[in-house]
């Protein structure tokens, strides 16, 4: 059984739909980062006798660092979608696009540890030669497990 649905209806869902990064999520990652690099550069400063303890603190705080700048990175470019769905398939933010033909497998990620979120990914295995796997990390972006695999769902079967 066929549900009607108006011509306006139907242009809109033939549009693509995009998903971009969330502010809240991008400052709130901003904020934590920069707290565990002041807590474990004051544990480096601490064991600076401690060559062991110093070093492991040290690569700790040069990581939360590096955390710190992808959170920072993302905050100048939000209104550029991350995440593109569309009836030709899935668009990412360097330009590939894996068509709904191409993909063997199409996952969404999302690790915990004790309940704690560890991280979210987009994980599209394909037929192609290059890439084989894509995998994109958006644990920042504006969007549930739920809602990528109803886009996907509904534009895959469009296709």
């Amino acid at each position: 059984m066929e549900i009607y649905s108006s011509a306006k209806t139907k242009a809109k869902s033939d549009q693509p739909v995009a998903f971009y990064y969330s502010r809240t999520k991008l400052i709130v990652g901003a904020v934590i980062w920069t707290l565990s690099t002041a807590f474990f550069g004051a544990l480096t400063y601490r064991s600076i006798g401690e060559t062991g303890v110093m070093a492991f603190c040290g690569f700790i705080t040069a990581t939360s660092i590096w955390m710190i700048f992808n959170c920072i990175k993302p905050l100048g470019s939000l209104d550029t979608p991350v995440l593109t769905i569309g009836r030709d398939g899935i668009l990412f933010p360097d330009g590939v696009l894996i068509a709904w033909d191409d993909m063997k497998e199409n996952t969404y990620v999302d690790q915990s540890y004790m309940g704690i979120p560890i991280g979210k990914s987009v994980v599209v295995k394909t037929t192609l030669k290059k890439p084989k796997v894509k995998q994109l990390r958006v644990a920042a972006v504006q969007m549930s497990s739920d809602e990528y695999l109803a886009e996907c769902d509904r534009y895959s079967q469009a296709a």
